[in-house]
């Protein structure tokens, strides 16, 4: 049974069961297959693809943190029992078989479990129903997001400040009047 074990900073693992899927995403986007909240995702991440012949491939889908196999940059890979998958700075580990991956020693050990990643008290994720940006997220697109001006907001700010701006006036000139 193809599994997939991630391991997020300060969670238990979490194997996930990906047979008899022809593709498994991975990012923080709703409509990944799985979908983590964590700043080091892309939206759409990676994708695990089968062949229905055993053999399964990693491809990187342009993210920005990078797709990894066994600690080396990748864009499109072959993954085999115990491969060991970063998707950012979430480590996953592959098993075609029955436990024999997930019986081998801990990969956070191996990924600097000591260095305060959070790794080395291993990671659960879970099948997310929603999604939310990270608070430190960074949108690096060049292209500038285009804010919708609320126009009959702004036509009520105006039609207020005239009628305040009246009002003062119509008071001093009562007291004008008076004073004359």
């Amino acid at each position: 049974m193809p599994t997939i074990t991630l391991y997020l900073p300060d969670q238990e693992p979490y194997a996930l069961d990906i047979s008899g899927l022809e593709q498994v995403t991975v990012g923080r986007a709703e409509d990944n297959s799985i979908v983590l909240d964590h700043g080091s995702l892309s939206g759409s991440h990676a994708v695990i693809t089968n062949d229905n012949r055993g053999n399964y491939q990693v491809n990187d889908l342009g993210s920005t943190n990078g797709t990894f196999l066994n600690g080396e940059p990748v864009t499109e890979a072959i993954v085999e029992t115990g491969s060991q998958i970063s998707f950012g700075e979430v480590l996953a580990v592959f098993d075609l078989e029955d436990g024999a991956a997930a019986e081998a020693e801990e990969p956070a050990a191996e990924m600097g479990g000591g260095d305060g990643s959070g790794y080395a008290s291993g990671i659960a994720a879970e099948i997310a129903d929603s999604s939310t940006k990270p608070a430190d997220f960074k949108n690096l697109s060049p292209i500038e997001k285009i804010v919708k001006k609320d126009t009959l907001g702004m036509v009520a700010t105006l039609v207020g400040v005239v009628a305040v701006i009246a009002a003062i006036a119509v008071i001093g000139l009562a007291f004008t009047m008076k004073a004359v």
